[in-house]
């Protein structure tokens, strides 16, 4: 994933699949809540981590710190994530 666009489309459009059912009110307050979690919690550094795994800034061994600190591990390659320097 070193193209930036496709990252952020991978990262977010996501997004759009979580807040039009619920707005539609196919999906009540308490499974978006769930699903918002599993977002934040699961997809998300799972996505981040392989973007930087492509763009040789983490080792293979760096996932466990990604789980362990979340986001705060993610947040000291905001730059990379973000803009891909």
């Amino acid at each position: 994933m070193k193209n930036n666009l496709i990252y952020h489309l991978v990262a977010n459009a996501s997004h759009i699949l979580i807040f039009q059912p619920w707005r539609e009110g196919y999906l009540s307050t308490g499974q978006f809540v769930i699903i918002a979690f599993i977002y934040a919690f699961i997809y998300h550094p799972i996505v981040d981590y392989y973007r930087l795994r492509a763009l040789g800034k983490i080792k293979e061994k760096d996932f466990k710190k990604m789980w362990k600190w979340g986001t705060l591990y993610r947040l000291k390659y905001y730059n990379q994530l973000m803009f891909g320097k």
